[in-house]
């Protein structure tokens, strides 16, 4: 019955006919299957249930070992098959939470989740699938909440103390992650996770020799993404031989580059040779995209014949004047010498601190479009400034409270004698009842429809001002001044200790300090703002 989950309850005689019987079958497959004799155990719990259809425990350990089996499917109608007989079971709710977390159905496995804890308001384990469901929903605050809750009712519980570090550390409340995961680096199985959690939190501290260790004990452990941290930080530090290559262990929605991308294809090790057909994929964000692109117009210079995978939403920017080919889709029945992830292209090709291609622009906006927002504008005598404030507050993006600044921090700016002129996307409600009230601020962000778009308005700017989102990276593409806000440690492509960018000329960046406010940060804007309109009057 098990060992072939379909269809299975469909089996089990109406009849119980030896609940005793069915009882000790169900304690032996037990004993069994911990001792890894899994077959055995299988065949007795198929007999437990023949005899005795209606035992909800079994129908949930038989779930259990036909997700362990692979078979989820199979294991999800055990659970619930279970839940009919008995809804008090708390195991079967949590264990069909877990099979929706692991599916990516985070909203429905944590109801499931939630009516465990409301069953049993004391199982720590309840809690601690809530606090990572939470986490995955972008509810940070309730995650810490329910981890801390579970390490109340389980001192010594690995798993809880990780999932309360990874929610602090999103929060950006490092030092706490940091003794969260110390709570759980007591050998065992998380150990690993617990590590990585330590360098992740030490790097966002700036103990970065530190976090290199850390990093190392979790990758000799096994750890891919501690491999990665580690790289990302090799990359902030500028040593781009050793930093590159640990970022190709990043992960892509849960899995490997090459898993993620598929293996149809060979890896392009660069730097390619005329006539290779390359088959180029998008695997990050936009802002990524946009800063990597500079590498496709090399491959075809060499002479590769690039096809690119490309955002419907940068298709009409980078597509224009360049021999790349551009595809909405993986190309299907296609050859292809080999693939990548664009992302991918400043290791294949060896990429150096100081070889970094530079030259900008590397985009340029369409001339019609750029002269009908300049009509649209109007003539003046004052410098035009963009402004954008903050990123996508799509829970995707756990960072973005950190990156995000709100509107008002930007008003005392609007006082300088300049045309302010908005590129904001996705504008909060709070910010957008401010919004309402300024007539010194021109606000285009809802009619820019892609950044072909937003290209066109940047290019009558004679500044733009921006948080770290894809608007930075599209100014400095375009080789217009653009002045980047950054957190206290931003991301690895803007290394650290530095107020210029290698891979945007014309970008300044404002850094947070140790205390990571806003509010210093937007004084040292204010002022080089005023003496930047001073330059221009």
């Amino acid at each position: 019955m098990l060992a072939h989950g379909l269809g299975a309850l469909q089996t089990i005689p109406a009849e119980n006919e030896a609940p005793r019987e069915s009882n000790a079958l169900y304690a032996a497959a037990i004993a069994l299957w911990r001792e890894s004799r899994h077959d055995e155990a299988i065949r007795l719990m198929d007999e437990a249930l023949r005899l005795r259809p209606d035992f909800a425990d079994a129908l949930c350990m038989g779930g259990y070992m036909l997700s362990e089996c692979g078979s989820p499917d199979s294991a999800m109608r055990f659970y619930r098959r279970a839940l009919e007989i008995d809804a008090s079971l708390v195991i079967g709710h949590v264990n069909i939470g877990k099979l929706l977390f692991a599916a990516g159905r985070f909203a429905e496995a944590l109801a499931c989740f939630e009516t465990a804890t409301k069953l049993a308001p004391s199982d720590p384990d309840a809690w601690c699938s809530c606090a990572g469901t939470l986490r995955e929903l972008g509810r940070l605050e309730e995650s810490v909440e329910a981890a801390s809750r579970a390490l109340e009712l389980r001192g010594d519980f690995p798993e809880a103390a990780i999932n309360l570090g990874n929610a602090l550390l999103k929060l950006d409340r490092s030092e706490e992650a940091f003794g969260a995961y110390l709570r759980a680096s007591e050998p065992g199985p998380r150990l690993a996770q617990a590590l990585l959690g330590q360098g992740l939190a030490l790097r966002s501290l700036g103990a970065f020799p530190e976090a290199m260790t850390a990093f190392d004990r979790a990758a000799a452990l096994g750890s891919r993404d501690a491999i990665a941290g580690k790289g990302c930080l090799m990359l902030t530090l500028g040593d781009f031989e050793r930093g590159l290559e640990g970022y190709e262990a990043r992960r892509l929605k849960g899995t490997s580059i090459a898993e993620a991308l598929g293996t149809r294809f060979p890896s392009w090790k660069g730097p390619g040779r005329p006539g290779e057909r390359v088959l180029v994929f998008n695997d990050h964000g936009l802002g990524d995209t946009i800063q990597f692109f500079r590498y496709l117009p090399l491959m075809t210079a060499a002479g590769v014949d690039a096809t690119f995978v490309c955002p419907p939403r940068l298709r009409r920017l980078l597509s224009s004047k360049t021999r790349v080919r551009f595809a909405d889709s993986r190309p299907e029945g296609e050859p292809f010498d080999a693939q990548i992830a664009i992302s991918s292209l400043p290791c294949a090709l060896a990429t150096r601190l100081e070889t970094i291609p530079s030259a900008v622009p590397y985009l340029r906006a369409s001339p019609q479009a750029s002269n009908d927002w300049e009509r649209r504008l109007g003539p003046t005598d004052r410098p035009r400034i963009g402004l954008v404030w903050s990123g996508n507050p799509n829970p995707i993006n756990p960072r973005d409270h950190i990156r995000s600044i709100g509107f008002n921090s930007f008003l005392s700016l609007l006082d300088i004698n300049a045309t302010f002129v908005g590129l904001q996307k996705d504008v909060r409600t709070a910010d957008a009842m401010m919004l309402k009230d300024r007539s010194d601020l021109l606000h285009f962000g809802d009619e820019l429809r892609n950044f072909s778009d937003t290209a066109a308005l940047i290019s009558n700017l004679d500044l733009v001002i921006t948080v770290d989102t894809s608007v930075a990276h599209l100014a400095g593409a375009l080789g217009k001044p653009v002045w980047v806000l950054l957190s206290f440690l931003g991301d690895w492509r803007w290394l650290c200790d530095r107020e210029d960018s290698p891979w945007y000329p014309t970008a300044r960046l404002f850094r947070q300090d140790s205390t990571r406010a806003w509010d210093n940060v937007i004084a040292r804007v204010h002022a080089a703002l005023h003496d930047f309109v001073q330059s221009r009057m």
